[in-house]
């Protein structure tokens, strides 16, 4: 009973490795890494500069409150409710919409920032 669990954890392991070499997104060279990395930048700057006009505050106060999207799934919600914290009331509806508008564009042109160095 042991060599057969032994054997079905194996198996999983390997079949689940598979999986995510499969799965994995190409790695970039270290010159594509730097051309993703510094037109990220210009994205990111145009992100922060939008969501700042929307709300009516500073780009710092944006910057300040946006959390380290490594590790937050769901920023621009993370980035909204520290938004509303920092200003000491909720954003409205339309403020919520351009925001998440915002965030979604941002996204896109990070996307296609890698699809094109992935070409360089």
């Amino acid at each position: 009973m042991h060599t057969y669990r032994l054997r079905r954890l194996l198996a999983a392991a390997l079949l689940g490795g598979a999986a995510t070499l499969a799965c994995a997104p190409p790695t970039l060279t270290p010159a594509q890494a730097a051309y993703v990395k510094a037109e990220s930048r210009g994205v990111e700057d145009r992100f922060v500069a939008e969501v700042a006009g929307v709300v009516g505050v500073s780009v710092e106060r944006v910057r300040s409150a946006m959390p380290d999207e490594r590790r937050i799934t769901v920023a621009v919600e993370r980035l909204m409710a520290a938004l509303e914290k920092d200003l000491g009331r909720p954003l409205d509806a339309a403020q919520e919409a351009a925001i998440r508008a915002a965030d979604e564009r941002r996204r896109r042109e990070l996307a296609a920032l890698r699809s094109r160095a992935m070409q360089r």
